[in-house]
């Protein structure tokens, strides 16, 4: 069985450490827009819903 090469308690670095603050701005607004683009989608997708409910 392998050991896992971390000591315990070591902290695991992770891409984001590594990112530049510019790259990390530039991420962070891309998955902004990806959400509000999809909560008006899923506010149409409600919307179109309801209305086939009420026919």
């Amino acid at each position: 069985m392998a050991r896992n090469p971390l000591r315990p308690g070591a902290r695991r670095k992770r891409a984001w450490d590594e990112m530049s603050e510019t790259d990390r701005q530039v991420l962070l607004e891309s998955v902004r827009q990806r959400r509000e683009a999809q909560a008006v989608k899923d506010a149409h997708q409600l919307q179109v819903l309801s209305q086939r409910s009420y026919r």
